[in-house]
C-alpha cells in the first residue's frame, strides 16, 4: 500500500520531488523544534510541577498508549500484507520505529507539559471571565442551553453522554495520533501535528489564559454569591448514570484547593479542549470521504452536547473551538495543497 502522495503524483519531476522532501523535512524540523520549546518550557518554568504530572503521566498513560500502538501496528500489517501481517508489522517497526518511538514519547511529554500549564493557569491570569461568559451563552441561546437539553434528554440518556465524553474521547484522541504517526506521511502528516499542537497550545494555552475561567459545573464554588448553575450542579450529582462526573468534578477541586500534583488535572473552560480535539478528529476522518465525515462529525457534536450537558463547558466554548480549529485546519489544508475532502473517485483513499 502506497501512503505517500508525493511519491507517485503524476507530475512529479524529479527537482519538484526533490523541493517537496526538503519542504517536509523542514516542517518536520519545525514541529519538532515547537514541541521541545513547548515541552522545555513548561520544565524549565514549573520544574517541580511538570516531573510530578509527568511520572504520573507516563505511568497511567503507558499501558494504554502501547497497547493501542501494538493493536494500530497490526491492523497496519493486516492492511498491507493480509498474508503476512507479522512481517509487514517487522517492517514498518524496522522502517518507522525510531519516528514512532520519538513520536510517542514527544507525546507523552507534551501532555505533561500541557498539564502543568492547565495547573498554573490561574496563577497567570485569576479566574475571571465566567461572569461574561454566561451571560455570552444566555444571549447565544437565548436561555441557558442546558436547561433546554435537560428537558429533551432522560436522565438515562447521561450514560451515552458519559460513554462518548468520559471514556471514548481519551482513547481516540491517544489512536488518531498513533493511527497517523504509523499510517500517514508527508503533508497530510504535517497538517494534522500542527493542527493538533494548535488545540493544545494556542487554544488550551494562549486563549484559555485569556479567558481564564472555570465553567457552569464549578461555577458555585468560585463565584459563591451567585446562583448561576446551582441547579445544574445539582442535576448532575444526583444523576446516578453520570456519576464519574462529580467523581471527577471533586477531584479536580480538590487537587486545585491542595495544590497535589495529579494525572489529568487543572480547570479551564474556555475554549473547550475537548472540543477542539473532536473537531480536529472530525477532519481527519473527513480526509478519508464522505461516510467517514458523518461518523467523525456526529462524534463531534455529541462532544459539544456532552460539554453543555455535564456543566464542563459553556456552549460559546464549543463554538469556539469548532470555528478556531477548522480554520486552522483549512489553512493548513491550502498551505500543504491538499483537499479537505478526497474526490469521489478517490473515497477511502488517504491524501498525503
Amino acid at each position: 500500500m502506497q501512503l505517500d502522495q508525493d511519491s507517485w503524483r503524476p507530475d512529479g519531476a524529479g527537482r519538484q520531488a526533490d523541493r517537496r522532501g526538503g519542504d517536509r523535512a523542514l516542517s518536520e524540523t519545525s514541529i519538532l523544534a515547537v514541541a521541545s520549546i513547548y515541552i522545555l518550557s513548561a520544565a524549565a518554568l514549573y520544574p517541580v510541577q511538570y516531573h510530578g504530572v509527568l511520572v504520573e503521566t507516563f505511568q497511567r498513560s503507558a499501558g494504554p498508549i502501547l497497547t493501542l500502538l501494538v493493536l494500530i501496528l497490526a491492523g497496519r500489517g493486516l492492511i498491507v500484507a493480509p498474508q503476512a501481517p507479522l512481517q509487514a508489522m517487522i517492517g514498518i517497526v524496522r522502517e518507522r520505529g525510531a519516528f514512532i518511538l520519538l513520536s510517542t514519547m514527544v507525546f507523552v511529554l507534551g501532555l505533561a507539559a500541557y498539564t502543568t500549564y492547565k495547573i498554573n493557569l490561574p496563577n497567570v491570569v485569576a479566574f475571571y471571565a465566567d461572569p461574561a461568559l454566561a451571560r455570552l451563552d444566555r444571549l447565544l441561546h437565548g436561555g441557558n442551553p442546558w436547561q433546554v437539553l435537560y428537558n429533551a434528554i432522560p436522565e438515562r440518556g447521561a450514560l451515552v453522554v458519559d460513554f462518548f465524553y468520559t471514556r471514548v474521547w481519551p482513547f481516540l484522541l491517544a489512536g488518531v495520533f498513533l493511527g497517523n504517526i504509523v499510517f500517514v506521511r508527508g503533508r497530510a502528516l504535517s497538517r494534522y501535528i500542527w493542527t493538533m499542537m494548535f488545540c493544545y497550545m494556542v487554544m488550551g494555552g494562549v486563549i484559555a489564559t485569556v479567558f481564564s475561567s472555570v465553567g457552569p459545573i464549578f461555577y458555585s464554588d468560585f463565584y459563591p454569591d451567585s446562583g448561576e448553575f446551582l441547579r445544574q450542579k445539582e442535576i448532575i450529582l444526583a444523576n446516578p448514570h453520570i456519576g464519574d462526573i462529580g467523581v471527577y468534578s471533586r477531584y479536580l477541586l480538590d487537587n486545585f484547593r491542595d495544590g497535589e500534583l495529579a494525572f489529568g488535572t487543572g480547570i479551564s473552560a474556555f475554549p473547550s479542549v475537548h472540543m477542539a480535539v473532536a473537531v480536529l478528529t472530525a477532519w481527519v476522518f473527513t480526509s478519508y470521504g464522505r461516510g467517514a465525515a458523518i461518523v467523525g462529525w456526529l462524534y463531534a457534536a455529541i462532544i459539544e452536547f456532552g460539554s453543555i450537558y455535564t456543566g464542563w463547558h459553556y456552549g460559546l466554548g464549543g463554538y469556539a473551538s469548532t470555528v478556531a480549529v477548522s480554520l486552522c485546519w483549512i489553512a493548513l489544508s491550502r498551505h500543504y495543497g491538499l483537499p479537505l475532502m478526497p474526490p469521489r473517485k478517490q473515497t477511502g483513499r488517504r491524501p498525503v
